[in-house]
């Protein structure tokens, strides 16, 4: 019993330690962050995810000021039968990159930060996930075009593995986009 309390204690230490250290860009310009953006990859450790992320295609995201210095973010990808669309708020935080929602429909906080960006061509965007005693970690791949140099490719899957995740927690998605044409559902 006793080893039991002790592991469960060096699990959420670890856990914490993981998602407490994550850093933010130096001098984030919420200006120039805006615009149309590609996920071209993600990766976690959420069952969620490993379940279906070969199931998952490249979606599009629209960064777009909010009142308050907040940000409105539009999520669009394909799903069965036409292009599905999300919209979220991000709410600013004290320290610039950093921003905190909470997702009504998978009921889950959500503290999100733009690690790393070159605002022109990529964005690496953590958010750590909180639905009750769960935490779990997604991180994104963004990219202003469709296709991504292979070396921030590298640098994605290595900014991955440092984060506790492992090649099958990561997945590159293939080129897709919503047309304006499709259904929407």
């Amino acid at each position: 019993m006793r080893a039991t309390v002790l592991a469960i204690g060096v699990i959420v230490l670890c856990a914490l330690t993981v998602h407490g250290d994550i850093p933010v860009q130096k001098n984030f310009d919420l200006n120039q962050f805006l615009g149309k953006w590609y996920v071209v990859g993600m990766a976690s450790d959420a069952q969620w995810f490993l379940g279906r992320k070969d199931k998952f295609k490249m979606s599009t995201i629209i960064m777009a000021p909010g009142e308050d210095g907040h940000l409105n973010v539009t999520l669009i990808k394909n799903k069965v039968g036409g292009c599905w669309q999300m919209d979220f708020v991000y709410n600013k935080t004290d320290q610039e990159g950093r921003f905190k929602y909470h997702s009504k429909r998978w009921n889950n906080d959500n503290d999100v930060r733009v690690v790393e960006t070159s605002y022109d061509e990529f964005a690496l965007v953590h958010s750590i996930k909180t639905k009750g005693d769960e935490v779990t970690m997604l991180v994104k791949m963004l990219s202003r075009g469709q296709e991504l140099r292979s070396e921030l490719v590298k640098e994605f899957r290595q900014y991955c593995f440092a984060q506790g995740l492992n090649e099958d927690n990561i997945q590159m998605f293939p080129k897709e986009e919503c047309q304006p044409s499709r259904n929407w559902i």
